[in-house]
């Protein structure tokens, strides 16, 4: 029983670790979405990533 207890105390802990995460995520997206001057609510984490790998792309173009 102790074993069960510690294992569900780990899930829990690593479950708001995991919340935690996503809610910090969500900010900078939101805040990347103001920087970017679009919609906080149509924007994806997929077009934020599809944003940097763009921004990297003609980034590192631009240094060549």
């Amino acid at each position: 029983q102790i074993v069960l207890q510690i294992v569900s105390q780990d899930s829990l802990n690593a479950s708001k670790d995991l919340q935690k995460e996503f809610a910090t995520i969500e900010k900078k997206k939101e805040e990347l979405a103001d920087y970017l001057c679009e919609d906080r609510k149509k924007m994806s984490l997929e077009d934020v990533f599809s944003t940097m790998k763009t921004f990297r792309q003609v980034f590192l173009k631009a240094l060549q």
